[in-house]
């Protein structure tokens, strides 16, 4: 990264490791807040409040970026259409360069396609992109009032619907494939990265994404609802079915009882108007002037 690169690092750890940050980083803004331990997004929206640049990029603190990934994510906003880019994020997988579908689409049934480790050969509009890898123009987080912070567990979807948000005020968002990091899964604090638990909150967090994208009537959330319980069929044996069903079961009960909550009968609006959303936009407006 050039010289020139503002670098803010989000410390939720129970103590302060502001002098390995500065080893690394010497001119690094190192911010030490245990009270996100726990909800990343939280973590991002701390950052923002120091972040002065037109592009602001987050990364998850188990990715090695590669050599041109600042240039490739720059010349991606060389479009002046372009509000919001997804980066390439490896995994070391064989063959996970090539993707039989779009990448990263919203589909009609409310399935979300991947393919963040594909390589076309070119730049391709999508509606979301990967949480690991992801850049914006700070003028549009700003609009936003910053990432939507109560998606509860491993955060899953967070990613999402700041992209669909995105979508939702005009902007446009890109897949750029030479804006390359490589993703070594770090564990998890709490239980694996897909156990039951995940499983649950993915579940949970997605019928809440969907609500708000497209309100409590949207005939997208009904399919997505049909289609997670007609994949249970596909579940290996008797007990993998019901071991499915369950976690389909009480996954998308807990996230009606969260969407009846979070979101309303139309489409929520994509701005934040809270406390927090409005203290985001003033420190990036101020940051901006």
């Amino acid at each position: 990264m050039s010289e020139s690169t503002q670098v803010v690092v989000v410390d939720a750890s129970p103590e302060s490791d502001r002098d390995a940050v500065h080893v690394a980083f010497p001119t690094a803004e190192y911010v030490h807040d245990t009270s996100v331990a726990g909800w990343m997004t939280r973590a991002r929206n701390v950052a923002l409040l120091s972040v002065k640049g037109r592009v602001v990029s987050f990364l998850d603190d188990d990715v090695v970026v590669r050599p041109g990934w600042q240039a490739a994510v720059l010349a991606a906003f060389e479009d002046a259409a372009v509000a919001a880019v997804a980066g390439r994020t490896c995994n070391g997988i064989d063959g996970e360069e090539h993707y039989a579908q779009p990448v990263g689409r919203l589909l009609p049934d409310g399935g979300l396609t991947e393919g963040f480790a594909s390589l076309p050969t070119e730049p391709v509009d999508v509606d979301h992109g990967i949480g690991a890898n992801m850049s914006f123009r700070t003028s549009v987080i700003a609009r936003l009032g910053g990432f939507r912070d109560d998606y509860p567990g491993t955060a899953m979807r967070e990613d999402t619907d700041i992209y669909l948000r995105v979508r939702a005020i005009g902007g446009r968002a890109v897949f750029a494939p030479e804006a390359v990091v490589d993703h070594l899964p770090a564990p998890h604090v709490t239980g694996a990265r897909f156990d039951t638990r995940y499983k649950l909150y993915a579940r949970r967090n997605h019928m809440v994404l969907l609500a708000r994208d497209g309100g409590l009537r949207s005939p997208v959330l009904r399919r997505w609802i049909g289609r997670e319980f007609r994949s249970v069929v596909r579940a290996p044996g008797l007990v993998g079915k019901a071991s499915r069903f369950g976690v389909t079961a009480i996954g998308i009960g807990w996230g009606a009882l969260a969407a009846v909550r979070d979101a309303a009968w139309n489409p929520t609006p994509p701005t934040r108007s809270d406390a927090k959303g409005a203290r985001i936009r003033a420190a990036l407006d101020e940051a901006a002037a």
